[in-house]
Formats: C-alpha cells, structure tokens, sequence
C-alpha cells in the first residue's frame, strides 16, 4: 500500500527512541513515505514524570512535525504512537493551552493510531495531563482526524500468578484499579480502547517493543496500517 503522508512515530514511557527504528523501516517500505520518530529518550520521559508535565515532550514533537513537513513539502501527516506517546500526540493535536502552549496539531493530521495506549489512567504522575486530556478532547475528538486505536490482549493480571501475570497485576491496578483484568501486560484492555475511535483488541500482543519471546504490534500491522493516508 501506498499513503499520501509523511508517518511521525512517537514513543512510549521510558523506551528510548531508537527502539521504534526497527517499526520505522517496516512502515518506510510499507506505506512508501517517509517516517521520523520523535527523539524521546529515557531522561525525556523522566523529566516530565518529575515535573508532571508534558510540556517538554510536546516540543520535540512540534520540532519533529515541523521538521517533516518542511522537509517533504507535506500540509499533513499521520502520528504512529506507542503507550503514553499517544497522551502526547492526543495533546498535540488541541486547541486549548496547556502548561502555556497549544499546538493545534488537529490542522495537519490525518489520522493518529495508538498502540497500547492508556487512554484512561489513574497513575498519579499522568492525572493532571490525563484529566486535560480528556476533559479537553474526549474520545476521537476531532471530526477531521481518523482515530485508531490498537490493545493486546495477552496477559490476565493474578497475584499470586507467574512473574508475567503478578506484574501485570500490577500495572493493571496503577492504571485502571482493578488488577485482574486482560491487557497486554502493562495496559489493560478497557484503557486501551478510545471512544469514537476505530478500536481493535489484538489477542497475544504484548506492550513492550522488540522482545525476542513476544509479539509486538508489529506483528498485527495489517490490521491498522490500512487506515494511515
């Protein structure tokens, strides 16, 4: 397939950027356009866990986008995004100011996919920017962006359990309460999904990038690819 638009990747929490080269390439070939990834790196995402803010993440964005456009002469471009990189282009694409900036990032997108991302958390440190972000921008906000969001269902929360099952048991209490639920190991199913949006629950698809033993969601990327433009 062949999409009209530059692909921006932009990480998840603590995954340095370079992890989503390998998704990069697969989408270049893919889709025939370009794709950047947002240089995100660990002291990055710990930055703005320390602070409580965003703020910083977004510039990088913005720099990325702005870079992309310029470079390819492009008026739009589809967001690719990984966990909480979809918090980040969630508030990239609104109108309202956050932490003194609004980016508007609606104007030039054609469609944003989340892949495991918490759409919903109770994670203290992302409460003040998941509150904004859904109290701003509920579900597939904008009519002119096309939503799709992509969860794996691969791990049941127990404890006792595995050491797979105890740890995702808690992740799934720090994110949605409730410890005992399907996700894809870090994210529970229910947050994962997005109304209004395109929605797919992926069975066997684990959250963390490029492990050897499990399947990313790369290995579903037919299943959403089709929706970038």
């Amino acid at each position: 397939m062949a999409c009209q638009h530059p692909i921006v990747i932009i990480g998840g929490f603590l995954v340095d950027w370079t992890a989503y080269q390998p998704l990069a390439t697969t989408l270049e070939t893919t889709c025939r356009v370009p794709v950047a990834i947002v240089p995100l790196t660990q002291a990055s995402w710990l930055y703005a866990s320390v602070t409580g803010s965003y703020r910083s993440l977004l510039e990088l964005t913005h720099t990325t986008v702005e870079k992309a456009c310029r470079e390819h002469a492009a008026g739009r471009l589809n967001f690719v995004t990984h966990s909480a990189g979809g918090i980040v282009a969630r508030l990239y694409l609104g109108d309202e100011n956050y932490d003194g900036v609004a980016y508007r990032g609606h104007r030039r997108t054609a469609t944003l996919i989340t892949l495991g991302c918490p759409h919903a958390s109770l994670l203290s440190w992302t409460r003040r920017t998941m509150d904004f972000v859904n109290g701003c921008y509920p579900g597939a906000f904008y009519g002119t962006v096309q939503y799709v969001a992509v969860i794996g269902r691969a791990i049941r929360g127990a404890f006792p359990g595995t050491l797979a099952e105890m740890a995702a048991y808690q992740s799934y209490r720090l994110v949605c309460g409730d410890g005992t639920v399907w996700g894809d190991g870090v994210v529970p199913v229910e947050s994962g999904q997005l109304d209004g949006a395109t929605n797919y629950i992926c069975e066997g698809i684990q959250h963390v990038p490029n492990r050897a033993d499990a399947d990313w969601y790369d290995a579903v990327l037919a299943r959403w690819v089709r929706h970038l433009e």
